[in-house]
């Protein structure tokens, strides 16, 4: 039996050689072919891909903010922040939406100071995507010109024409 064990060892010695050596030499070839091997790190994308075509895009938003959102679980009234975010009013890290009850939402969870209202960002996997939907709303009565399809006038006008 020892010697099996002797010969296992033996070949395990081997195998460690033969090892470092395969090592020695891909460390050759990645040193001379530096420029050939393909990096398994990606170069991220730039952030701002306004930045790398040099235009300048203005940004206006001209939708007011939600104000008819209700929170899915507890059916109070949720704040739209964004324009506040948008402002400098609120800090970047702010959530963009927030439930306005503060005391029995089943959405709320421990913070570092206490308990925090449930709150959502854009990028939140519960987030109602009906809330981002983008509502124009209805202009005023008084921007508005009502046309009357119907004008007894144009009728007259058009007696004698035969279709």
């Amino acid at each position: 039996m020892n010697i099996n064990i002797d010969q296992a060892l033996q070949k395990i010695e081997l195998s460690k050689q033969a090892i470092d050596e395969a090592e020695k030499i891909l460390a050759e070839l990645l040193q001379t072919q530096e420029n050939e091997v393909p990096s398994v790190i990606e170069e991220e994308p730039p952030s701002d891909p306004v930045e790398m075509i040099n235009e300048v895009i203005p940004v206006t938003e001209t939708t007011p903010p939600r104000q008819n959102l209700v929170c899915y679980l507890c059916e109070s009234k949720v704040f739209d922040n964004r324009p506040q975010k948008r402002s400098g009013e609120y800090k970047e890290k702010s959530p963009d939406f927030v439930c306005s009850n503060n005391t029995d939402c089943s959405g709320r969870k421990q913070g570092q100071y206490g308990m925090l209202r449930k709150s959502w960002w854009l990028n939140s996997k519960d987030l109602p995507q009906d809330w981002i939907k983008t509502e124009v709303p209805p202009a005023p009565k008084e921007d508005t010109v009502e046309i009357d399809p119907f004008d007894k006038k144009s009728e007259e006008d058009h007696k004698d024409v035969p279709f």
